[in-house]
Parts: structure tokens; C-alpha cells; sequence
């Protein structure tokens, strides 16, 4: 969590954007889900539209690979906080919708680890760039599949499996993340099977479209991505 308003109390202003830039540089690296937060819409704790500078401050922190952005003080007690959501999902929709988002987010792409989990994540990145793939799907216990393939930023959107509710809640702040619980299944057969009848409920997918695949074998054990499958819904 990078909190602007109290790391500002401790750093002089200038220094709070190079910080900011840093961590969110490091987290991506390390594949940890990182949020900016705190003073993003300030005015519109009194006022139902933002200052232009607010709103550029809104894209930079997309622009620059946040997994999320965060309202505090325009929500919980401004007296426009729907509007003030509504501002938010718009400058974040407008960011994501220009080409020029795609080539930062590719050009600060960090080196996979020397695992089989970067590895199978890196080869799903590769797929979505190459094939018209309508969903990458992960299958999770602990959430570490989904992670590792939010920290490659792949041009398909993550459809994430959680067999845990728990982790299916942890998952919806992280990057390009759509989490929902599953059940447990059994063998690889039946998990495309299952992911595609899931991709085609949430709406990402429908018949003849083509999905990739990463998971763990044995199912059920949290942190042993080593599976991808593309198959055709």
C-alpha cells in the first residue's frame, strides 16, 4: 500500500513521487500486488468533479502498473462518493483503452524467475500475445498461480479459480484479476472441461473461442504452478 497522505508526512513532497515509482517498480518485480491510495480525488470530498491534476495523478498511477488504486476520505465521508467511484472507473477505463498503457506496461516487464512456475507463466504471456486468446484461467489453491501470471501482465484478461474463498477475495485487488470460487476437481481433463463452462459463465469466453490454462498438479497444493493447456471452449 502506497499511502501518498502519511508517507508525505514523513517524506518532503517532492521525494513522495519517485518513492511512490520505486515500490510500485519493486512489487512488480517481485510479483506482489501493490496499491496507491490516499489523497487521489481530494476535492471531490466537496466538489462532484476532480481537478485535472487529480485525474492525471489517477492515470499515472495506472500508467506506471498499480494494481489498484484506492478512495479513502471521498468515499468513507466526501459528500459526492459515488460520483467520486464512477470519476475513479472512468480515468482508469480511458488509460487501459490507450495503446500507448500496453507498450509501458510491456516495456517495464520484469525477467521471469529461473522457476517452473515463471516459466509456465511466462509461456502463457507468450500465448496470449500470439493466439486471439479470450481468457488466461488459473487454477489456484493459495493463489500463487494467479500472482505470478498478474506479474506478466498478459494481453488476455485472468480468470481466476480459487478453490478457497479466502483467496478468491485476496485475488480481486490484483491486476487484470476476475476471481471467483470454484470447487475442487480432479484431473487435468476435467479442468478444461471446467474452466471453460466457468469462462463461458463469467462471460469471457464462448464456444470455439481458445483459453490458456496454468495450474499446479497435484491439484489442491498451493505453489506448484507446472501445468498449461490451451484448449478450445
Amino acid at each position: 500500500m502506497v499511502a501518498r497522505g502519511d508517507l508525505g508526512v514523513e517524506m518532503p513532497p517532492e521525494k513522495v513521487p519517485p518513492i511512490q515509482r520505486r515500490i510500485l517498480r519493486v512489487c512488480r518485480r517481485a510479483g506482489k500486488p501493490v496499491v496507491v491510495a490516499t489523497q487521489m480525488l481530494e476535492s471531490m470530498i466537496q466538489t462532484p468533479t476532480p481537478t485535472r491534476a487529480e485525474a492525471s495523478d489517477v492515470a499515472s498511477a495506472i500508467y506506471h502498473g498499480s494494481d489498484a488504486v484506492m478512495l479513502s476520505a471521498e468515499s468513507a465521508a466526501g459528500q459526492y462518493p459515488v460520483e467520486a467511484v464512477a470519476m475513479m472507473d472512468s480515468i482508469i477505463k480511458e488509460v487501459e483503452r490507450d495503446s500507448f498503457y500496453r507498450q509501458m506496461i510491456d516495456a517495464a516487464h520484469p525477467e521471469p524467475g529461473a522457476t517452473i512456475a515463471d516459466a509456465i507463466c511466462c509461456a502463457l504471456r507468450r500465448a496470449t500475445n500470439l493466439l486471439p486468446v479470450a481468457a488466461a484461467v488459473t487454477y489456484t489453491r493459495s493463489g500463487y498461480t494467479s500472482l505470478r501470471t498478474a506479474r506478466e501482465r498478459p494481453a488476455a484478461p485472468i480468470l481466476s479459480m480459487a478453490m478457497s474463498i479466502e483467496t478468491a477475495r485476496r485475488l480481486t485487488a490484483v491486476w487484470g484479476v476476475h476471481s471467483v470460487h470454484v470447487r475442487e476437481i480432479q484431473d487435468a481433463n476435467e479442468m478444461g472441461d471446467y474452466a471453460s463452462e466457468t469462462a463461458r459463465k463469467e462471460g469471457f469466453a464462448q464456444t470455439g473461442d481458445v483459453i490458456v490454462i496454468a495450474a499446479g498438479m497435484p491439484f489442491g497444493v498451493g505453489g506448484t504452478t507446472n501445468l498449461l493447456k490451451i484448449v478450445s471452449v
